[in-house]
């Protein structure tokens, strides 16, 4: 009988331990890169990286500036570095593979459930805030059907 309660003790831990490990992963200030790029990387390393952009709103080092690749946003700091990168490209994924294109429930799985945010677009956009005990967020839209990533965004304001 005393042998039947360990056992059952063990596989009751056993299970648990399983469930623990099924668990998303907390979100992370690692995981925010795009391109090679993250936030507060410099202009220099951006060109390195991707070349000369599509099309640039605002004049890099002057301001705010934007510079855009195809399916590549990237906002830029007065001092010329990374504010913000967005891809709505399965070319540039984070580091743990999260792009467009892929399920959004991936996504809720890798990362866990997120705040979703039902605006006046119906968009149905997933927040992930206060990462890595910083102001850094992210950002995934969903497509249409609101079932796959349209795009993934992020910015430590």
């Amino acid at each position: 009988m005393r042998t039947a309660r360990v056992l059952s003790t063990l596989l009751s831990l056993l299970a648990a331990g399983c469930a623990f490990a099924a668990l998303s992963n907390p979100l992370t200030r690692s995981e925010l890169r795009l391109a090679g790029l993250k936030i507060d990387d410099p202009l220099a390393l951006v060109h390195k990286n991707l070349g000369q952009p599509q099309r640039v709103i605002g004049a890099p080092g002057s301001g705010h500036s934007v510079l855009l690749y195809p399916g590549l946003r990237i906002e830029m700091s007065r001092s010329s570095r990374v504010l913000m990168l967005k891809s709505t490209s399965s070319r540039y994924c984070t580091p743990s593979g999260v792009c467009p294109g892929k399920p959004l429930e991936e996504v809720r799985k890798r990362w866990g459930e997120g705040s979703t945010d039902d605006d006046a677009d119906g968009s149905g956009k997933v927040s992930y805030d206060d990462i890595g005990d910083s102001s850094c967020f992210v950002e995934v839209e969903p497509d249409k059907s609101k079932r796959f990533v349209h795009s993934v965004g992020f910015a430590c304001p």
